[in-house]
Order: C-alpha cells, then sequence, then structure tokens
C-alpha cells in the first residue's frame, strides 16, 4: 500500500505539523462509479475553467507597467510588496481564484461538487498558473476528457470526509476494504484524518476507486525496516546495488 509523508496545516492553520499518506481501496458499486466518474467530470471542467481564468490574469499582470518596474527593482522588502500590490490589482490570488471557482460551482455544479473541492480545484490551477507565471514551468495545459483523476477536501468536517470504515461525500457512502492484520492501516486509523483525496484509477479495463487519508504524524515504521545512524555511501547499478558504511559494506544482487 502506497504511503508518503510531507507537512501540511494543523487545525489552526497556522502550525504546520507532519502529514503521511495511507491509501485504501475502496468497494464501489456500479451506480456509485457511475456517479464518482459524473463529479470528476466537473471537476474537470471547474479546474479548466479556473486555470483559463487564472492564465488571463497572469496575462494582464504581465502587461502591467508596475509589474515590469517591480522586475526591475532590487530583491528586498519593497520588490515583494510591489509584487503582491500588482498580483491584488488583478486578482491573480490563490484566495481570489478560490472565490472564482466557489461563484462557477455555485451557478453550475452545486449539485456535483462541495465548496471545499472547488476551492482545492482553484488552488491548483493557480499553482500551475503561478509556476507559468515565475518562469519555473511551461504553458500549463487543459485537462481533457477522463484526464483528472483526484478530487481532495480541505478538512475532514465537511465535503469529502473519512467516518471510520467508510468515505461519505454527499449522498454517497462507500466502504473501505480494511485488512485488521495490516499493521500500516491500523497505525493510520489511529491518527487524525486532516482531509480525504479520492483517485480513480485504470485496472483490468475497470475504473477502481481509492481513498488517501491525509493523516497526522509519521507514517509506519515496520520493525525489520529500521532506520540506522551515520553516512552511508550507495552505487545502484542496473541489477545491484553496493553499500558502504563506517563499519560494514556488502554488495547485493
Amino acid at each position: 500500500m502506497p504511503s508518503s509523508s510531507n507537512t501540511s496545516s494543523s487545525r489552526s492553520g497556522s502550525e504546520r505539523t507532519p502529514s503521511f499518506i495511507c491509501e485504501i481501496p475502496l468497494r464501489v458499486a456500479p451506480v456509485e462509479a457511475r456517479c464518482l466518474t459524473t463529479r470528476l467530470e466537473a471537476a474537470r471542467q471547474v479546474y479548466n475553467a479556473c486555470l483559463g481564468e487564472a492564465l488571463r490574469r497572469a496575462r494582464l499582470l504581465r502587461e502591467r507597467r508596475a509589474y515590469r518596474f517591480a522586475r526591475r527593482m532590487p530583491k528586498g522588502g519593497e520588490r515583494s510588496a510591489a509584487f503582491q500590490s500588482c498580483r491584488r490589482s488583478v486578482e491573480f490570488t490563490d484566495a481570489a481564484l478560490q472565490r472564482y471557482a466557489v461563484r462557477l460551482r455555485q451557478r453550475a455544479f452545486r449539485d456535483h461538487l462541495d465548496v471545499h473541492v472547488a476551492q482545492k480545484l482553484a488552488s491548483r490551477a493557480f499553482a500551475a498558473a503561478n509556476e507559468w507565471l515565475l518562469g519555473k514551468h511551461g504553458r500549463p495545459r487543459f485537462k481533457g476528457y477522463r484526464q483528472l483523476d483526484t478530487v481532495e477536501g480541505k478538512s475532514n468536517h465537511a465535503g469529502i470526509r473519512w467516518r471510520g470504515d467508510h468515505v461519505e461525500w454527499f449522498e454517497l457512502s462507500l466502504p473501505a476494504v480494511i485488512d485488521p492484520r495490516d499493521p500500516v492501516i491500523g497505525h493510520a486509523l489511529g491518527s487524525r484524518v486532516k482531509y480525504v483525496r479520492l483517485v480513480r484509477r485504470k485496472l483490468g479495463g475497470r475504473d477502481r476507486f481509492y481513498a488517501q487519508l491525509v493523516c497526522e504524524g509519521v507514517p509506519y515504521q515496520k520493525p525489520c525496516h529500521r532506520i540506522g545512524e551515520g553516512a552511508v555511501g550507495l552505487d545502484i547499478g542496473p541489477s545491484t546495488i553496493a553499500v558502504v558504511g563506517e563499519d560494514a559494506a556488502f554488495l547485493e544482487a
């Protein structure tokens, strides 16, 4: 079962705490799968609309004389303040794009997406457009049909929610396939769930759905995978790996 760790905001939203992800398969009936597919399609349309709006605002920002002047300023607080002022003038901010997504959801997608999902889609679109504006990545592309396979909430209190042994989203209640003997899953279920991400994968010609629980804390560490101390050198080849440490060295195929 895939797992990873990162850092995200805690309950207060100001303090950041470590996080890890536990992925659990869901038992989804055909009628529920069709409903989820419809909602993912609605999410794709909201994302594309937000991305198009973000790119439009980014182009307006680039055309502003104040923005071009700020780019020539020396790095420092005044330069950062000038950039922020320019961004606010064309509403090229994460919060502004989230408000745009909420209005869009209210007009056309309120039966398929909740507010938190719409806001996270807007944040995803803003991040892509912002990376393009800063020159870190190329121009982001719009998502084609069935090319958006994940949606997530902002907390476990509304929208997509984990409820002990199943996921709730509007009227849907999706039971999870839980192995009670798996210590990794047991560790995750004993931790606080920050928010839930739904994932769709195409396996064996069918859509499979999974819940990724973003939990507070650190991932479970199996006793056989203890982390040691000290510096270790690795030489990874096509079929072998050489390990050299302060006290030992070995080669494994």
